[in-house]
């Protein structure tokens, strides 16, 4: 069996051939592997060819001497970390200061003493291994720690379940370090990636589909498990497998492929991709359940629509010479909103209120809204109380914005001469206010019972008229601007 020292390397640099045979037969007596280079040039290429485990470096040397070449070696990043032990017969103390200064770990003087030499090779190797293994173990953590790190934010930014998928497979692959990476769904989706040797599905579809029918959470896929075997050629020798649950549920299978045979050899691998597939878990349920809930909400959401289209619909049944002027007014309203930087939440609001905003018209008698004449007091008094009734009739809705209220003010002035309650300024909502001016647009362009269309130029004076004292001057110069620019050239039609 071999032992920890024959695989040290160590090379031996010194200018004297008796020292170096002399070194060299101590070393390989205690089972080191030992090279030897007889000056200070020809040891720099030879750490640059391949760095040894530990060098003993004279300093006295004619080529270049041992200090210079410490120096070298510790500004090389491929070298730095190589310990040096100086074995010199300069005895001074300032000698071993300029040693240490240049990076040495160890100083030892000539003649010496080979079990001396041994004990501290032994020492330094034995400090070298455990900070190597140190600082593996910390790279490893970090890339652990990293890894799931980006699955997490692979499950907080996902939008949907291919996007997880995607996220989560590319964070083992870049952050991991694996080879590859599989994600197999229940529902019969598989989503792979590999790194830079690609695993073909081809060639390991016959692992996946044994994989498959592995019950529970964890195999670990040994290298001599024939199904893998065309994998190595692809740069893969092991791979593991981790079931994807939510509340013991399985949702699919995790399928990771790695370079080396023995990387799933330590739990904490394991632990990793358990970690991985639990965010995997978590993520599919999450955005499926979200997904569920949007679709769920957009059927909501055209039922409501439609039950407003169907109430809008039954006032212009009972008012045929006005149809259709709701959805006109909503849509100048909409126009105007979109205009004045309303958010997409504010003007659903907008086009709800304004699809209804005549709703309280049901309660006019239908002898009065068709009326080809001018209307009395009392019949106009009639028609004037179809904001308030259109607000009791809303009011008991729960809807996401004060629908009520704007269908409620929107026969409100800016003077306090509207109705139903002479609101002044800025207590009247925006959004009434917007639909006060589109209303107007709409009513004074198109046809009546008691008069034929207008025209849009004769209402766009109008609306110029009354801005600033009756209606919003800002409402009505954006309204203006966009009857300008054509938006609203077929509203008459």
């Amino acid at each position: 069996m071999t032992t920890a020292k024959t695989r040290s390397s160590i090379l031996v640099v010194d200018d004297k051939p008796d020292n170096l045979r002399l070194m060299s037969e101590v070393l390989q007596r205690e089972g080191y592997s030992v090279r030897v280079a007889p000056g200070g040039e020809l040891a720099l290429k030879s750490v640059a060819a391949r760095p040894p485990d530990l060098i003993l470096l004279d300093i006295k040397m004619p080529d270049l001497d041992g200090l210079e070449v410490c120096r070298r070696l510790k500004a090389d990043p491929a070298s730095r970390d190589v310990p040096v032990i100086f074995l010199s017969a300069l005895r001074e103390h300032e000698d071993k200061l300029r040693g240490f200064e240049v990076g040495a770990v160890d100083y030892i003087t000539k003649p010496f003493i080979a079990e001396e030499v041994l004990a501290r090779v032994r020492t330094h190797l034995a400090l070298h291994n455990m900070q190597q293994l140190l600082e593996l173990q910390v790279a490893e953590r970090t890339r652990a720690l990293r890894t799931l790190s980006a699955g997490n934010q692979a499950v907080v930014h996902a939008v949907d379940v291919d996007g997880l998928l995607e996220a989560m497979c590319q964070a083992m692959i870049e952050i991991g370090g694996y080879r590859a990476a599989w994600v197999a769904l229940d529902d019969g989706s598989i989503h792979q990636r590999g790194g830079s040797s690609e695993v073909p599905p081809e060639k390991c579809s016959a692992l996946l589909e044994q994989a498959m029918e592995v019950a529970g959470p964890t195999l670990l896929i040994p290298k001599d498990w024939q199904p893998q075997q065309p994998l190595c050629a692809c740069g893969a020798h092991a791979a593991l497998l981790q079931t994807i649950y939510d509340n013991g549920q399985s949702l699919g299978r995790l399928l990771v492929f790695a370079e080396a045979v023995d990387s799933f050899s330590q739990a904490r691998d394991i632990e990793l991709l358990r970690e991985m597939a639990g965010d995997l878990g978590y993520g599919i349920v999450t955005l499926r359940t979200r997904e569920a809930h949007r679709k769920s909400r957009l059927q909501l959401e055209r039922s409501f629509g439609q039950t407003i289209e169907a109430l809008a619909a039954t006032i212009e049944v009972r008012d045929p010479y006005t149809a259709g002027h709701q959805q006109r007014t909503t849509t100048i309203a909409e126009a105007i909103g979109k205009r004045m930087g309303l958010d997409e939440d504010r003007l659903k609001g907008l086009y709800i209120a304004g699809t209804v905003h005549d709703i309280g018209k049901i309660s006019v008698p239908a002898s009065i809204l068709s009326k080809p004449g001018k209307l009395s007091d009392v019949e106009f008094a009639i028609i004037q109380r179809h904001p308030q009734t259109g607000y009791e009739i809303l009011k008991g809705i729960e809807f996401p914005w004060p629908v009520a209220d704007i269908v409620h003010q929107h026969h409100e002035r800016q003077d306090g001469s509207g109705y139903p309650n002479g609101l002044l300024g800025e207590a009247i909502l925006l959004e009434a206010r917007i639909l006060a001016v589109a209303d107007m647009l709409e009513a004074i362009s198109s046809h009546r019972p008691y008069r034929p269309a207008l025209g849009i130029e004769f209402a766009v004076d109008e609306l110029k008229k009354q801005s600033g004292s009756k209606l919003d001057s800002e409402v009505v110069a954006i309204c203006v601007q966009l009857v300008e620019a054509g938006a609203f050239a077929n509203l008459s039609q």
